[in-house]
């Protein structure tokens, strides 16, 4: 019975160290090696729990996407969100989103990466797809709050998150204090308040 628990923080572990190595250089310069290296366990070790690189770049995405959506979940569970209104709750999860994923340049340098391996590997395409439309409908569901314009909120949804992305993307290639990045997260996010 304790084994799984075991193989799951094996995997963790190695799943934090692709991490570790996507800061350092490229995903095709990175090799099985370099990331037993990271994990600390002996390169046969990360064959026995994946396939190859790949595999673990697909568990990665999954493993990155449930890290946010736990963390999401302690920020909206730590605070009373039913004292909230409509506007201020969707202040928070903007907020959340701000901080924890768009401007976190440590996260965007990766998911560049990440983006550009997506445009020659259909099976890394289909994962991001599948992350993407996974946060649309939940942003979609936090914000209509229980309208019954669910369509105009999954539109507003692919927006926000295209325009997170867009951002996040900047703030790779802008030095810091070149672009005031939570300034215009906030204006535009002002604007979606008001057209909510």
């Amino acid at each position: 019975m304790a084994r799984k628990p075991v193989r799951e923080e094996r995997k963790r572990q190695i799943l934090k160290a692709l991490d570790q190595c996507l800061l350092e250089k490229s995903f095709q310069n990175t090799s099985i090696k370099d990331i037993s290296r990271a994990a600390g366990v002996n390169h046969g070790v990360l064959h026995y729990y994946f396939a190859n690189k790949e595999d673990i770049l697909l568990h990665y995405i999954d493993y990155a996407v449930q890290d946010f959506k736990s963390q999401m979940q302690d920020m909206l569970g730590s605070k009373n969100m039913s004292d909230l209104s409509r506007g201020e709750f969707i202040k928070e999860v903007f907020g959340f989103v701000n901080h924890r994923i768009t401007l976190d340049r440590r996260l965007s340098k990766i998911f560049v990466e990440i983006w550009e391996i997506a445009l020659y590997n259909e099976a890394v395409r289909a994962k991001l797809r599948q992350a993407y439309v996974e946060w649309i409908q939940t942003l979609a569901g936090n914000i209509s709050g229980g309208s019954t314009d669910r369509d105009a909120a999954s539109v507003m949804s692919v927006a926000m998150v295209a325009f997170w992305e867009g951002m996040a993307l900047f703030s790779t290639v802008f030095e810091n204090g070149e672009i005031r990045f939570e300034e215009v997260l906030e204006r535009f996010q002002q604007q979606i308040l008001e057209i909510l």
